[in-house]
């Protein structure tokens, strides 16, 4: 009997670890919802390299330039419209030039210059800051149709450089907020900028064409709300597309020539897209949170 009743403890200590065991290669593995960060280390540095970061570096001075030029007079310039944001984009697009500007050298420094990350979104970055320069200026000459055009063609390109951020996901907090917040405000922003462009060359300037500029505006936050609800959650365009909207409500109820519940829907749809974004990252602590404390996951 002594030495039977070690036997069975022993038996018993086995089939527990057996059973642990087992249990743990049940468990469900957790699938980030989103690329993972290429840890490889970069490539050589090329020509390329070099010309892409002095191109967005120069594509950044002069969407600065152009936007302390003509952004204090282009409000006079635009006519009145139902999303009219006022002054909050002559100050807006020089801090915006500013930080595309900073990450402009972000991306020139010895371990980004080569990056794959660097190399997929620089040129979209770069190209959008251009084109919106040459919208800016177009608008403050009253050629309103080129600069509408323009001006979505550069919010086309920073929402597909967001897409290409996506694919190729930050490696760290620094990269994250000096190369993907820049890219994301700036794409945000424009979003709404690009509506106010075409809203004053197609002359909606007065209540009769309240549902049209809703419907428009509308349509516009679906891509706002689906990036922002992107990667970890885009925070930083959620962000300038929702200072836009509501800078634009405020100053249409304020000025009396936006109706109130067009100014009201520009509040709720800028919300919308913030929600959007948090709801994204709530998602993904959570799920993190859950296959970390050895839950089923799903998500």
């Amino acid at each position: 009997m002594s030495q039977a009743q070690p036997n069975m403890q022993l038996l018993t200590l086995v089939g527990s670890a057996q059973r642990a065991l087992a249990e743990s290669a049940r468990q469900p593995t957790f699938e980030l919802p989103y690329a993972k960060p290429d840890r490889r280390p970069n490539p050589s540095v090329e020509v390329f390299d070099k010309a892409r970061a002095g191109l967005f570096g120069l594509a950044g001075v002069l969407l600065l330039a152009t936007s302390l030029a003509f952004g204090t007079v282009l409000g006079g310039r635009l006519p009145s419209n139902l999303l009219d944001t006022g002054l909050v984009h002559a100050v807006l697009w020089p801090l915006i030039a500013i930080a595309l500007i900073g990450s402009a050298a972000y991306s020139a420094l010895p371990h980004q210059l080569s990056s794959r990350r660097q190399r997929a979104v620089s040129v979209y970055a770069l190209s959008s800051a251009a084109l919106m320069s040459c919208a800016l200026t177009l608008a403050s000459g009253f050629l309103l149709w080129t600069a509408s055009v323009l001006s979505l063609v550069a919010t086309v390109i920073a929402l597909y450089g967001v897409h290409q951020l996506n694919l190729h996901t930050a490696r760290n907090r620094v990269e994250r907020i000096a190369t993907d917040m820049p890219l994301g405000f700036f794409a945000g922003f424009s979003l709404v900028y690009t509506l106010q462009l075409f809203f004053a060359a197609a002359g909606f300037n007065d209540p009769s064409h309240a549902l049209a500029v809703s419907l428009f505006a509308v349509a516009a936050t679906v891509p706002a709300a689906v990036f922002a609800h992107s990667e970890r959650g885009r925070h930083a365009l959620a962000s300038g597309f929702a200072l836009a909207m509501v800078a634009a409500a405020f100053q249409g109820w304020l000025a009396g020539s936006t109706p109130l519940w067009v100014s009201m829907l520009w509040v709720f749809l800028a919300i919308v897209v913030l929600i959007c974004a948090e709801n994204r990252r709530f998602q993904v602590s959570h799920a993190e949170h859950r296959v970390n404390a050895g839950k089923e996951l799903d998500f």
